[in-house]
């Protein structure tokens, strides 16, 4: 029998998707044993290659082969892997800047100002042990802030050891992950995205095995977030304890005294916010308004001035070796790079990558009070910067890595895959002398990841000119967002019954459902039913023209709904106000290697793509809908034609609360069906890119390609 959704969902005895899954995490922690057993960081670099790939490419299955469970057991399941996968790396030998964080860390609990003079100053030969050995850049002042200093004493104040801050690192990749569970649950996304950042190679390796302290940085920045998106003061707390424990966080400041544009109120809504203020003097709004931003400066400023007093007297050196730091050198810049290769003078080039970055982040914060909320905006904003950045290590990706998991990015999840090449730089110090990357092979990391920003985001320019999608304020539903649903069929016929009434108990009986057919049927429904021609997007363009609802939900006539799925909706649509396109997902109600390979595909190409299949379950903003031309009353092809309309329109989400769909259509020709689908789904997007009008007549003869090959269902 075909599963069901209120069937409890079993991990073990598994099926082809749990097997599936727990193969990729047996495939990562492989990968992790075999990088804790290499005794040094320059030791067989080809081989970390390999490794960080492996990790890379497992990520993506631990992601999007995610077995079906409770939300309850995939946060411990995320957590138990995640947790695993970290202790098998931590015997891995450390970086070398954690030695720079025990050495400075025994200098300030001895009394010492480490910004008072280098490593290598005759001053501190008294101290040149073998953890001062084991230092790089010895030669440099110290560009770690006061705040970070305090840290790395109370740490070797506990237990002077290296292994000491690879725990500290683990604390604070541990504290990120459980916000960023936190803030997928409350932002209405799929909780297995966490593996975006969880079961990451850059992050794997950077804290569990190397013990980069960037983990506290991106934990208080997360902090901050979640504070900002719950309206709390504490967030200026949070971005000021950022700041101190790495500079980098200063960019994102703007973002946060940006006040995110509020959508339109509709009138019921202006009438409450009027009343409001007739109840409500003006002396008091300002009161309250003042009270509360002198709160945030008094928590920023206390912060930001308090750990850095007793180190006053060489906060000047301090800032000498930030600016030091800032310009020393360039090294796997993707930006920097390419304009080095044009023959510009390195003077020049640093001009131009930051003039391009100042240019970025005005435009960034441009979007933000145009709308764009924090997350996506401090995601933007981190990836411009290590763009124009003209030093990227592998462990930068951390900073903006659980972003991604929030607003997933097809180019910096390939460049987490892609970024296994930095490690050929040991190689080039063992063949040619000299450590760093030739152009060509930092080419290998950026190109890939170039292409993929250009492929995610190639409806951007439009949705930046065109119009938005009418939402509301988060948690306010306002009436005028009701539900029409269209279920298309070829003839309707009693399977349609047990569909029918799971669909009216869930809504109750003010939305709408209207069954649009191609033939008649004497069988007589208990939903309103009218007749189209033939073809998907013909049906449902004549059913969108018959009902009034502002959200439209598209079921197909063999779904099977998951249980919720109402309360799924009220929640998707009231977090997500700029969405133009919301999708549920699919899972097949009987599993196989096949099935199993097209829904990780299918969910891909939503996420990554943008574009989505009608039996994914969309639901569609009519006012998107309405300003990016209509539905498309084409006989194939109309669902990925409206996504990519709606993708102009505004977001387009993926829920992640899959329902289950016939997988009958996939028993014969297996083979042959997924290449015929992937061919006509690439010919309409090269013919969409001719014109609307082109892609239109093109569906028109894939439809008579396709239908005589496969049996028609409703």
């Amino acid at each position: 029998m075909p599963a069901k959704h209120n069937e409890e969902p079993r991990l073990w005895p598994a099926s082809p998707r749990s097997i599936a899954w727990f193969a990729c995490l047996a495939s990562s922690l492989g990968a992790c044993f075999f990088w804790s057993s290499l005794p040094t960081l320059d030791a067989s670099p080809i081989l970390r290659v390999a490794l960080f790939a492996t990790l890379g490419f497992s990520m993506l299955g631990l992601v999007f082969l995610f077995p079906e469970t409770t939300d309850r057991k995939a946060r411990l399941l995320i957590l138990i892997s995640a947790i695993l996968l970290r202790l098998a790396l931590l015997p891995a030998p450390p970086s070398d800047d954690v030695n720079r964080y025990l050495w400075e860390g025994e200098l300030v609990l001895a009394g010492e100002n480490p910004y008072s003079a280098p490593a290598d100053n005759p001053r501190w030969e008294n101290r040149r042990d073998a953890i001062w050995e084991g230092m790089n850049h010895r030669d440099r002042p110290t560009a770690y802030p006061p705040g970070i200093q305090w840290v790395m004493a109370a740490t070797a104040a506990i237990h002077p050891s290296l292994f000491s801050f690879k725990i500290l690192a683990l604390l604070g990749d541990l504290a990120v992950l459980l916000l960023l569970l936190v803030l997928l649950r409350e932002n209405a996304a799929p909780l297995r995205w966490a593996g975006f950042y969880a079961f990451n190679p850059a992050v794997l390796i950077a804290f569990a095995a190397e013990g980069h302290f960037d983990s506290l940085m991106v934990a208080a920045m997360l902090a901050a977030i979640l504070a900002a998106r719950r309206g709390k003061s504490s967030a200026w707390l949070w971005i000021a304890a950022a700041i101190q424990i790495k500079l980098v966080c200063l960019i994102l400041v703007p973002l946060f005294l940006i006040p995110k544009k509020k959508p339109r109120m509709n009138a019921n809504e202006r009438e409450f916010k009027n009343d409001q203020k007739k109840e409500t003097s003006g002396i008091a709004l300002i009161r309250v308004h003042s009270r509360s931003f002198a709160v945030k400066i008094l928590l920023f400023s206390t912060i930001l001035i308090l750990p850095g007093l007793p180190f006053l007297s060489a906060l000047p050196e301090w800032f000498a070796g930030v600016r030091q730091f800032a310009g020393s050198g360039s090294f796997n810049a993707p930006l920097f790079t390419f304009l080095s290769l044009t023959g510009f003078d390195h003077s020049v080039v640093k001009i131009l990558c930051t003039t391009a970055f100042g240019v970025s982040a005005t435009a960034i914060c441009i979007a933000r009070w145009r709308g764009t909320d924090l997350i996506h905006s401090a995601l933007i904003m981190m990836g411009a910067l290590l763009v124009c950045s003209p030093i990227v290590h592998f462990w930068y990706l951390t900073w903006l890595l659980p972003l991604t998991a929030l607003r997933p990015s097809f180019a910096w999840t390939t460049v987490s895959i892609t970024m296994a090449v930095y490690f050929l730089a040991w190689h080039t110090q063992a063949t040619e002398g000299w450590w760093g990357l030739r152009h060509g092979t930092a080419a290998l990391i950026w190109l890939p990841f170039v292409l993929a920003a250009i492929a995610q985001n190639r409806f951007a320019l439009s949705k930046w000119l065109g119009r938005p999608t009418t939402g509301s304020a988060r948690g306010v539903s306002p009436p005028d967002q009701s539900l029409a649903l269209i279920i298309p069929v070829l003839k309707p016929d009693k399977t349609l019954l047990p569909l029918l009434e799971t669909l009216r108990n869930e809504l109750g009986s003010t939305s709408e459902i209207l069954i649009v057919s191609s033939e008649e049927s004497t069988f007589s429904l208990p939903e309103k039913t009218i007749t189209a021609p033939r073809g998907r997007g013909n049906q449902i363009a004549a059913g969108i023209s018959a009902t009034t609802g502002d959200c439209i939900l598209i079921v197909h006539s063999d779904s099977t709904p998951r249980p919720g799925f109402a309360s799924d909706l009220d929640t998707a649509i009231s977090t997500h106000p700029k969405a133009s396109l919301l999708i549920f997902g699919q899972r097949f109600d009987t599993q196989s290697p096949g099935t199993l390979l097209i829904e990780a595909l299918n969910e891909l190409r939503v996420v990554f793509g943008g574009v989505a299949f009608g039996d994914q379950t969309m639901l569609i903003r009519r006012s998107a809908l309405e300003s990016a031309g209509g539905f498309p009353d084409q006989p194939l092809m109309e669902d990925v034609e409206v996504s990519m309309r709606l993708a102009t329109r505004g977001d387009v989400i993926y829920l992640g609360r899959e329902w289950k769909i016939s997988a009958r259509k996939w028993g014969k020709n297996f083979t042959k069906r997924v290449i015929l689908i992937i061919r006509l789904v690439a010919s309409y997007q090269f013919a969409r890119l001719r014109s609307r009008e082109h892609a239109a007549e093109v569906s028109k003869r894939m439809y008579a390609e396709y239908y005589p090959k496969i049996p028609k269902s409703g």
